[in-house]
């Protein structure tokens, strides 16, 4: 159960807890180093828009950065509702953004996706307390039929096979986001050259070394394991397609993930 732990924890242990990549395969990989934790493709930076109206704009979605260090999310559009504080996390001495999926408005509120458990959570901030941009990119994610494609607007971009997780520690189904952008030392190690992290958790795995279980797109070392049921969790592609959706989707970019 340890080794398995240790496997699944991958990119949370280092991203959350600025620790050494331990796994996320079916073999524990070796220490790939120090990594970088980068911004993510650059956004528009358009924000003549309204929130709801963008969602709605030929498959436009809206990303919120935080302006501060941390941000008070509440359970409804209201300063008196239950809130609490969340913080951008550090990685090797830089503080990572705080950014979120923009779900819907109301008046001075926005309603967000959280980065955190439980999955597909949700949460109320000001809008005054983050910076808006859009992006018409978009990644679905076909578990059952092992593909992964990346849209921009209507039009889809790139289509590649993936590797998803067992049935004993299965990728989670719903609408999530990208939060974080690392880059491994060695392009062609076990991570590839790119890892992206998603707001989406581990079902099975909740905690490791500090991090949390969060389930990442990743490329590979093992091609040849694309296109089954392989991972703890993680979601495995090609190293090209790494390459070319790490260089086009901003942090925030909506993931959606399903048993199709």
């Amino acid at each position: 159960m340890r080794r398995a732990a240790a496997a699944l924890a991958v990119l949370v242990a280092a991203v959350a807890a600025a620790v050494a990549l331990r796994g996320g395969g079916d073999e524990t990989p070796r220490d790939p180093g120090r990594l970088s934790a980068l911004p993510g493709a650059r956004v528009s930076t358009d924000t003549r828009f309204s929130p709801d109206a963008a969602r709605s704009d030929s498959g436009r979605s809206v990303i919120a950065t935080a302006r501060a260090r941390q941000i008070l999310v509440r359970a409804r559009p209201s300063t008196q509702a239950r809130g609490r504080t969340l913080r951008a996390r550090r990685f090797h001495g830089r503080r990572l953004p705080l950014v979120f999926l923009v779900r819907r408005s109301r008046g001075g509120w926005l309603q967000v996706h959280l980065p955190t458990r439980p999955n597909r959570a949700t949460a109320w901030i000001r809008r005054r307390a983050v910076r808006l941009n859009q992006t018409p990119y978009r990644l679905q994610v076909r578990l059952r039929t092992h593909r992964l494609v990346l849209w921009r607007g209507r039009r889809a971009v790139l289509r590649t096979p993936i590797g998803t997780g067992r049935a004993v520690s299965p990728t989670p189904t719903g609408r999530y986001y990208v939060t974080d952008l690392i880059r491994p030392p060695d392009p062609h190690g076990f991570f590839g050259p790119y890892a992206l992290g998603l707001s989406a958790h581990s079902p099975v795995y909740t905690s490791f070394e500090g991090g949390d279980g969060q389930v990442g797109i990743h490329g590979t070392d093992a091609p040849g394991a694309l296109g089954h049921d392989v991972s703890h969790g993680c979601i495995r592609v090609r190293n090209p397609a790494i390459r070319r959706i790490a260089h086009l989707v901003p942090l925030g970019t909506p993931v959606d993930i399903a048993r199709d």
